[in-house]
């Protein structure tokens, strides 16, 4: 499933939430190396502009945890609640 998709399943009144705990995983990892740099000045401009919670924010956040770590990005989605989107993101 596109990341598109995957972030408008999102509600809203959780966007800032998710976004919070993404960031941490991008942030924290070993694994930061598994980044282009070009997604990473992406997340930098939408973090500058207060943007992370925005869907093109979360997609990109999204995108870098995936790529960081898979495992951890679909365990904070389940923590959240979105267990069809750990799923669907698990399977891809």
């Amino acid at each position: 499933m596109p990341l598109e998709k995957v972030v408008r399943k999102i509600p809203s009144s959780q966007r800032e939430a998710t976004s919070e705990k993404l960031i941490d995983i991008v942030l924290k990892s070993r694994n930061s190396k598994k980044m282009p740099s070009s997604l990473a000045k992406t997340i930098l401009y939408y973090w500058q502009k207060e943007q992370l919670a925005s869907e093109v924010g979360l997609q990109r956040l999204l995108k870098a945890s995936l790529l960081i770590d898979p495992e951890k990005t679909t365990a904070v989605l389940r923590e959240l609640g979105f267990e069809k989107l750990a799923a669907m993101l698990q399977k891809s």
